[in-house]
């Protein structure tokens, strides 16, 4: 056979890369397809097929893929589905074709939780708690009753629990299950209660005044809530206390100060409250008139009344106690009256007292005031508050005569040799701690290192021994300049 004659006339010989020459649809040219052969002659039968199809890895077994793990193929890989719809492929419970549960999950991979309708429109959710979401009748708040239905999804059915012990259920006819003396054939007694569960009370089971007394408890009469037994007595003519006496005591004179009650005295065991009794700053209505004057009330509860001395009685920080024993109350201005140490007193007059910050309440020259507007006052540590150049930490100028960084002093000696410098001191380079009068003279450095003023040659420290510095010298050995 002619590998260079092309055979099936699809433009390819053998030669040229048709690996069929008898298949028209067999070239390097050509789609491949689903189809079982190697279409495009590139080695490989059906790989990347134009009519192939997408397959999604299912790696929990579910039959729902991974949408984001897929292959291109014409037919499913082991361990490959067509449905990319997995929203959690490592779980098989969780898929498009799951039920919706109350987990915390979105079961169904619809990208929701948990949504689950009301379907009996009760309120309730079986998430919520909805134990029948088909009955609008059982949900968390429904009461329960005796049915056979676990009514209030508590989950028990308990209409026929015994509550309170008293050996009859609710389904049995207890009329108040929280209530052991209720219950059907119990004694009726006299606690305002239906104890036998027929539905009524005693006749006299009643208190229509509505003094908290029943009439079978005692009453005396149950018309009027000022009477009944343990009762004030009034008076009033009435036996209110129902003891069978008639105003007793109260038209006594308990007290001793000439009224009784029915005479007006408003606390019968006060002897310094009567009728006309003078006020007095106790907090009592004194002269039973039936209101306190304006001072003798405590608004802002700080145990102080006005007529006590409380300075402003609506706040409680400012009372006349002096707590701290320094002779002042916050209503005398003690700016803090757990501490001894601080009070409005000036006791030195520089017009600031402990509470204004003044350091030293004994010294004058020490006041919290920054008079020199520099940043420091005295209490600070500036040592001139007249003086805006001088405060601590300023840099210091040196023989200015002040002392600008309040170190006790004026820099006098900058290079530290132990001599002053400036125009009074003895140093006369203050720059250079080998110049000083006590220093040797250096005949060669064009100095005057002992501050005699003179410098090198002509510095007598720098003549030769044997130099009488006469006329003639010739400068040799031992001359007499003769």
């Amino acid at each position: 056979m002619d590998e260079d004659f092309d055979l099936d006339l699809d433009g390819f010989t053998t030669c040229a890369g048709d690996c069929d020459d008898q298949d028209p649809a067999v070239n390097p040219d050509a789609e491949e397809v689903c189809n079982g052969v190697d279409d495009d002659c590139d080695g490989t039968i059906d790989q990347g097929a134009v009519d192939g199809a997408d397959w999604y890895h299912d790696g929990d077994g579910d039959g729902f893929g991974d949408p984001g793990d897929s292959v291109w193929a014409c037919e499913p890989p082991p361990g490959y589905v067509a449905d990319a719809g997995d929203c959690a492929d490592n779980a098989p419970a969780v898929n498009p074709d799951a039920e919706e549960i109350c987990n915390g999950v979105d079961d169904d991979c619809d990208e929701l939780t948990d949504e689950l309708g009301d379907v009996d429109g009760d309120g309730y959710t079986i998430c919520d708690g909805d134990c029948d979401d088909a009955d609008d009748g059982v949900n968390p708040d429904a009461e329960e009753i005796c049915n056979g239905f676990d009514d209030d999804c508590d989950p028990a059915t308990d209409e026929d629990a015994d509550v309170d012990g008293d050996g009859v259920s609710i389904c049995d006819g207890d009329c108040d299950d929280g209530d052991a003396e209720a219950f059907p054939g119990n004694l009726e007694i006299c606690d305002g209660i239906d104890n036998d569960c027929d539905g009524s009370l005693l006749v006299d089971e009643v208190d229509a005044d509505g003094d908290g007394v029943l009439l079978c408890d005692g009453d005396c009469d149950d018309a009027d809530a000022l009477t009944y037994p343990g009762a004030p007595e009034q008076c009033d003519e009435l036996d209110n206390d129902c003891d069978g006496d008639v105003d007793e005591d109260v038209d006594q004179d308990l007290d001793g100060d000439g009224f009784n009650a029915c005479q007006g005295d408003c606390d019968n065991l006060d002897p310094a409250v009567f009728p006309g009794a003078p006020e007095i700053c106790d907090g009592k209505d004194s002269d039973c008139d039936g209101e306190l004057p304006a001072d003798e009330a405590d608004d802002d509860g700080d145990g102080w009344m006005p007529c006590e001395g409380d300075c402003d009685d609506a706040d409680a920080d400012l009372e006349p106690a002096d707590l701290d024993s320094d002779g002042y109350s916050t209503c005398d201005g003690d700016c803090d009256d757990d501490d001894p140490g601080l009070d409005p007193a000036d006791l030195d007059g520089d017009g600031a007292s402990t509470c204004d910050g003044d350091c030293d309440d004994l010294d004058p020259a020490m006041t919290p005031f920054d008079d020199d507007l520099d940043g420091y006052s005295t209490c600070d540590g500036d040592c001139d508050d007249a003086d805006p150049s001088a405060y601590p930490g300023n840099p210091e100028v040196p023989y200015d005569g002040i002392d600008n960084d309040c170190d006790g002093g004026d820099l006098t000696d900058v290079d530290g040799d132990g001599y002053d410098g400036g125009t009074d001191g003895a140093d006369c380079d203050d720059e250079d701690p080998d110049v000083n009068p006590d220093a040797d003279e250096l005949c060669d450095d064009g100095l005057d290192n002992d501050c005699d003023g003179d410098t090198d040659a002509d510095d007598t420290d720098c003549e030769d021994p044997g130099d009488d510095d006469t006329t003639g010298d010739d400068d040799t050995t031992g001359d007499d300049d003769t």
